[in-house]
C-alpha cells in the first residue's frame, strides 16, 4: 500500500512528526556519534519511537552527507547536527574530475544506508530516509551567493545542476531501495521564483522522483520556508507529497494541491514543539486538524526537523492529541 492509500484508507489522522534527534537525546548519546554509527543512530530512532508510536520513521536528517562525500569538510557537534565548514570551495570543474561517489563506500553514506536497512525491517509502520536537493547541493559546491548570482545572470547550469543531480541520484536510489520514501530537502530552492524553479530546479527534482520509483519508493519534497510563491511548481515536480514549513499558511495553500499529493506539516518545530509546553502543542494540534479536517489527503507533521533538545512530553502531546482526535460533523 502506498502512501496516499494508507492515508485515504485510516480512520484517524496519519501522524509522522520529523523528529529524530530527541532520540539521541533520549539514549544519553551524542549528536556526532550517532552520525557516524548506525547502531547509535537506530537505537536513537528505535528509543524515540516506542515512546511516541508514529506512523513513518525517517532517518536522522543532514544535509551534509552527499557534499562530504564529494570532498567537504563537515563541523560535527555533541548537541546539535553538523554543518559545512568554512572552508574555500575548488572551481566546480574539479568536481566533475571526479568519480560519482559510490553510496556503498562514500564517507557516511553506508552509515546511512544501514539506518535505513535497519528502519526497514519493522514493516508495521512506514519508514523513510532524507536526501539533498540539487539546488542545495550545488550551493553547497559551488557558494550560495554564487549560486543566485548567476540564477539572477540568467546563466545556463544545465550541465552543474545535472551532476548535482546525478551524485544525489546514486545516495535516493541506494537509499529508496530499502525504505519506503525518500524526502528531497531543498531549503536553498526557496529563494527562487517560481519561473525560475519551473526552469531550473523542476526538471531534475522530477527526474529525481523518477529515481526514486524506479529504485522502489516514494518521493516527498520539503523546501523550508515560506514556498507559497512555488507551491504550484512543487506539485508538478512528481513527488508523491509535500512536506510544507510552518510559515505556509496551510489552511490556506491546502486546497491548491491536488488530491492525489500527500501533503505533510506544518507545526512549527521550535515555537511550538521546542519552546511550547504540552497544553501548547495539544491545542496547535486541534487548531491545524480542525482547519484541515476536509482535507483527507494530509498527514499530521511538523513544518521541519524538530530541535534535539525538544522536550519528548511535547512530541508525546502531539501524537496523543491526533490519536484523540474525532472530528465533529464531518466523515474522513
Amino acid at each position: 500500500m502506498n502512501l496516499l492509500d494508507r492515508v485515504m484508507s485510516s480512520s484517524g489522522r496519519v501522524a509522522a512528526p520529523l523528529a529524530g534527534y530527541p532520540g539521541v537525546r533520549l539514549i544519553g548519546r551524542s549528536v556526532r556519534e550517532a552520525l557516524h554509527y548506525s547502531g547509535t543512530q537506530l537505537g536513537a530512532l528505535g528509543a524515540l519511537e516506542e515512546r511516541l508510536q508514529p506512523d513513518i520513521v525517517f532517518t536522522l536528517l543532514d544535509l551534509t552527507v552527499e557534499a562530504e562525500s564529494m570532498g567537504l569538510s563537515v563541523d560535527f557537534y555533541e548537541k546539535m547536527p553538523p554543518s559545512l565548514a568554512k572552508q574555500r570551495l575548488p572551481k566546480l570543474e574539479r568536481f566533475y574530475e571526479l568519480d560519482l561517489p559510490d553510496p556503498e563506500r562514500a564517507a557516511r553514506m553506508p552509515v546511512f544506508l544501514e539506518v535505513a536497512e535497519g528502519l526497514a525491517e519493522n514493516e508495521s509502520r512506514m519508514s523513510g530516509a532524507y536526501a539533498t536537493g540539487p539546488f542545495t547541493l550545488l550551493a553547497q559546491l559551488l557558494g550560495t551567493e554564487e549560486l543566485l548570482d548567476r540564477v539572477r545572470l540568467g546563466d545556463s547550469l544545465t550541465e552543474p545542476l545535472a551532476f548535482a543531480t546525478s551524485v544525489v541520484g546514486e545516495y535516493a536510489a541506494a537509499l529508496a531501495a530499502r525504505v519506503d520514501m525518500i524526502a528531497l530537502v531543498d531549503p536553498a530552492a526557496e529563494a527562487l521564483r517560481a519561473e525560475e524553479y519551473g526552469s531550473l530546479c523542476r526538471p531534475y527534482v522530477s527526474g529525481l522522483a523518477g529515481i526514486i520509483r524506479s529504485s522502489g519508493a516514494l518521493c516527498l519534497l520539503h523546501v523550508c520556508g515560506d514556498t507559497t510563491h512555488l507551491l504550484e511548481e512543487l506539485t508538478l515536480t512528481g513527488a508523491e507529497g509535500i512536506c510544507l514549513d510552518s510559515k505556509v499558511n496551510l489552511q490556506r495553500e491546502i486546497a491548491k494541491v491536488p488530491s492525489n499529493i500527500v501533503v505533510m506539516g506544518n507545526i512549527d518545530p521550535k515555537r511550538v514543539m521546542q519552546r511550547g509546553t504540552p497544553e501548547d502543542v495539544r491545542w496547535e494540534v486541534r487548531r491545524l486538524l480542525r482547519n484541515v479536517k476536509a482535507a483527507r489527503n494530509f498527514v499530521l507533521s511538523t513544518g521541519c526537523d524538530v530541535p534535539v533538545d525538544t522536550p519528548i512530553r511535547n512530541l508525546e502531546a502531539m501524537m496523543e492529541e491526533v490519536r484523540a482526535w474525532k472530528p465533529h460533523g464531518s466523515l474522513l
